[in-house]
């Protein structure tokens, strides 16, 4: 049975809000990948932009922390785990992609209190994040054949809703 799902999207898809509520549904344990690579940057003195940057001109940085990420998650059941890169490195897991237009991600980050987020910073980090894992790993991680399900996410679609449709395709998936 399938113990582990790892989440993907964009950024303001709500990859760590839906995989919190799916933890607390499921009576999963919840890891994030941007939790650490934050840290990450934040002890190296680096705004997480600069650090992707810093990234992006080092693959080996990439490798390192998907490889340090990715031990963790696959010694380890009930999961849910918020990574972009999950459906390439966690093995024996349900994974989803969490699909969101610029439009509607620029919304919610307005919602959300994160002034400083526009069109242009969405864009720039989704592209960042793009270019990084195709310049370390020739993929990428948004195309849609990478994943077990693809949840359009709108501005009326709660978490609540989102974590429910996740569950129902996973059951689908377990339960022949």
């Amino acid at each position: 049975m399938t113990t582990k799902i790892t989440l993907s999207g964009e950024v303001a898809s709500g990859k760590t809000t839906v995989g919190k509520l799916l933890a607390e549904k499921l009576n999963y344990e919840f890891i994030s990948l941007g939790t650490m690579v934050r840290e990450k940057a934040k002890n190296e003195g680096l705004h997480i932009l600069d650090f992707q940057k810093k990234c992006k001109e080092n693959p080996a940085i990439d490798l390192e922390i998907d490889g340090d990420f990715s031990n963790l998650c696959n010694s380890k059941d009930r999961l849910i785990i918020d990574y972009r890169m999950g459906f390439k490195f966690v093995t024996d897991a349900f994974h989803a992609f969490l699909k969101i237009s610029e439009e509607d991600a620029v919304e919610r980050l307005k919602s959300a209190n994160r002034v400083n987020e526009n069109h242009e910073t969405v864009k720039q980090r989704n592209d960042s994040f793009k270019s990084q894992f195709i310049n370390s790993y020739q993929v990428d991680y948004t195309k849609e054949s990478h994943y077990d399900l693809i949840v359009p996410i709108n501005e009326n679609r709660t978490a609540e809703e989102i974590a429910d449709i996740i569950i129902i395709h996973l059951k689908k998936k377990i339960t022949p």
